[in-house]
């Protein structure tokens, strides 16, 4: 009896001693999708709805002659709230911002945008997020940094703040 028990106790430990160790280097494994992987790619050509009209925008390559981002938002996301402030600087000084409104309502993103301002000079529909996903975002919101030869110069993953800012405007 008291064998029993113990096979059970040993088979019991060595299962979650395995399970512990698997979950443990999937953890520590280095991951295909981290946030530099992007840095230094050409940026993708992207087209989708626009918000406003229904026609077609592309964010394509020649489109710009000097830096410019490309920020994932939504209406229903808090981060997006907390870093509209710090999209609405840059807007007012001349940084030209892309939006990619992600599996949002256009009623909403609307509503949204008409209360907080709009600091994106066109805005894309991500309805379904193929667009986000294609360029390998992990949610909202995400802001890309693209050159005028349109490489990524840098990808920032959460609400932008008073560093990203002044990070933009120095490579003005």
């Amino acid at each position: 009896m008291y064998l029993k028990k113990g096979i059970k106790i040993v088979t019991l430990l060595i299962t979650f001693g395995s399970l512990f160790i698997f979950f443990y280097i999937s953890l520590n494994k280095k991951k295909e999708f981290e946030p530099k992987v992007m840095i230094g790619k050409e940026f993708p050509t992207l087209s989708s709805k626009s918000l406003f009209d229904d026609k077609i925008i592309k964010i394509e390559k020649g489109t710009s002659d000097k830096i410019f981002l490309v920020n994932i938002f939504a209406s229903w996301c808090l981060p997006c709230k907390i870093e509209h402030p710090f999209l609405m600087k840059l807007k007012n000084r001349n940084i030209k911002i892309i939006g990619i409104n992600y599996k949002d309502t256009k009623k909403n993103a609307k509503k949204f945008l008409e209360k907080n301002k709009n600091p994106y000079q066109k805005i894309l529909i991500d309805r379904k997020g193929e667009l986000s996903i294609n360029l390998g975002a992990y949610g909202v919101p995400e802001t890309y940094l693209v050159d005028k030869n349109f490489k990524i110069i840098d990808k920032h993953i959460g609400p932008i703040n008073d560093q990203i800012v002044a990070k933009v405007l120095s490579l003005r």
